[in-house]
C-alpha cells in the first residue's frame, strides 16, 4: 500500500490510490447492508467505487458457508464498510465447512 518515491523510500498513498497495490488480487468486501463479497479487485475510481471479477457473495451460517456466485460486479464506495486482500491459507484453516448454498437456511 506504499509507491516508492524518488529516493527510492515508501510514500504512503492517501484515499482510494492504496488500493493500487490490492488489484488483481483477491479481497472480501462487507457492505453496509451487512453481505460479504468476495472477488478479485480489477479496478477503482476516486470515490473508492470498485470493480469486482469472479465475485460471489459469501454466506455464513454456524460452522458452514456457501459462496453464491455473482460473477462481474461494480460495488459502490459509499457502500462499503470494510475490505481487505484474502489469505487464501488462513480461509482454509478457518474450520468452516464449504457447502452448496441450498444447504444454508
Amino acid at each position: 500500500m506504499s509507491a516508492s518515491g524518488a529516493g527510492g523510500e515508501d510514500q504512503y498513498l492517501p484515499g482510494a490510490a492504496s488500493l493500487l497495490a490490492e488489484i488483481d488480487k483477491r479481497i472480501l468486501i462487507i457492505l453496509r447492508d451487512g453481505r460479504h463479497l468476495v472477488g478479485t479487485l480489477r479496478s477503482f475510481d476516486h470515490f473508492m467505487n470498485l470493480i469486482l471479477e469472479d465475485t460471489c457473495e459469501r454466506v455464513v451460517m454456524n460452522n458452514k458457508y456457501a459462496d453464491v456466485e455473482l460473477g462481474l460486479n461494480i460495488v459502490r464506495g459509499d457502500t462499503i464498510v470494510l475490505l481487505g486482500q484474502v489469505d487464501e491459507d488462513k480461509d482454509k484453516e478457518s474450520g468452516l465447512v464449504k457447502v452448496d448454498p441450498s444447504e444454508i437456511d
